[in-house]
């Protein structure tokens, strides 16, 4: 897992390379889409196969003709130019019966093949949807598709070296092999970013174990098919091109969803954790800064709430001492009029004493006066 990124470049050569064998060697067309005549020959007598495409050649000028042996004597002619069923039939007079002669016009081939464009199109859009409803993410789906891409230019590429032609029945079999590609890869996808048990390393093992055993069951039923159809039924051409195609492709997709698709899943998982870790890094640091801040505030409100306090403090003091002085002033004043009050209530003790003493004397006078005129 640690060169994943080194992998992802394998299943893209592979890609470019079948891409420059079809330009340089091209593909070969079946009659279907090409256009032309096809015939289902019984052989006569002793007339081999080779026989036939030899008189063929004499007879009809013309170097494009295919003979394939289907067994029991009988085999499939195909011819890339339109000829006259009569000519044709000219032509094999005495070495074989027709079975049946089809001639395919230019018109119905290009109207096959631009079918088969959109049948194609159409297949990867609705995939691109899919996958991208289902995750909800770009780089996903467009690894998805991606491989499927891969697959299909693969197979195309061991198409063209094999020379299997591009027929319907193999154009089928690319459509089948998206199928395949699409599910090994959403398996691959589905295990990674949706499942949280264990490491990323883990779940693409549990994956790979998974998509292998599918894979390779895959291979072996369309191997085993290739192999019956070639030794035991060798007229059944379309069946031998569809399992042909599909073995090719499904080995590529092995090259594609583990090596390719599996590095771009790892690599995006790594730069979505970095993110993350930024983030949390990001928003720690600023929650310190915060939580500094907030202390510093506090401590600030606390200094203030303490000088203020003291401030109070200090002002009640000073009322307090202003009060106290206040009262003790009081008291001295009250204590000097105590003393000053006794002091008056002796003088005037005195004096009442005086006129007391004074009018007793005029009394006893006026008595003795009074005695004495008797």
């Amino acid at each position: 897992m640690e060169n994943h990124k080194i992998l992802i470049a394998i299943p893209i050569i592979l890609a470019l390379l079948s891409l420059v064998l079809i330009g340089f060697h091209g593909l070969e067309q079946g009659v279907d889409l090409k256009g032309g005549s096809q015939a289902e020959l019984q052989l006569l007598g002793s007339v081999t196969p080779s026989e036939l495409e030899d008189t063929l050649d004499a007879k009809l000028n013309t170097n494009n003709i295919k003979v394939t042996n289907n067994g029991n004597n009988k085999v499939t002619v195909e011819l890339e130019n339109n000829i006259n069923s009569s000519t044709f039939t000219s032509a094999i007079n005495g070495k074989a019966k027709v079975i049946s002669y089809n001639e395919i016009g230019p018109v119905l081939s290009e109207e096959a093949m631009g079918q088969i464009y959109v049948a194609m199109i159409f297949a990867f859009l609705f995939m691109a949807i899919t996958v991208f409803v289902v995750f909800r993410e770009p780089v996903p789906s467009v690894a998805i598709i991606l491989a499927a891409l891969c697959d299909i230019l693969i197979a195309l590429g061991g198409m063209s070296i094999f020379k299997i032609p591009l027929s319907i029945a193999s154009v089928g079999a690319l459509l089948m092999l998206i199928g395949y590609s699409v599910d090994t890869d959403i398996l691959l996808t589905t295990r990674l970013l949706k499942r949280r048990e264990g490491t990323v390393e883990e779940r693409a093992k549990n994956a790979m174990y998974t998509g292998l055993t599918m894979s390779f069951a895959a291979i072996a039923a369309m191997g085993i098919l290739f192999v019956v159809t070639k030794i035991l039924m060798p007229e059944a051409t379309t069946l031998s091109n569809i399992s042909a195609v599909l073995v090719i492709g499904l080995i590529g997709d092995i090259l594609s969803t583990w090596l390719m698709n599996l590095g771009i899943l790892k690599t995006y998982i790594d730069w979505r954790q970095s993110k993350k870790q930024e983030k949390y890094n990001v928003g720690s640091s600023s929650s310190k800064s915060k939580s500094s801040k907030s202390k510093e505030e506090t401590s600030d409100k606390k200094l203030s709430l303490k000088d203020k306090l003291k401030r109070k403090t200090e002002v009640e003091d000073d009322e307090v001492m202003t009060k106290i002085q206040e009262e003790l002033e009081k008291i001295d004043n009250m204590e000097e009029v105590a003393e000053d009050i006794p002091k008056s209530k002796k003088s005037s003790s005195k004096k009442s004493n005086k006129k007391q003493k004074t009018k007793g004397n005029k009394r006893k006078a006026k008595k003795q006066k009074g005695k004495g005129g008797k």
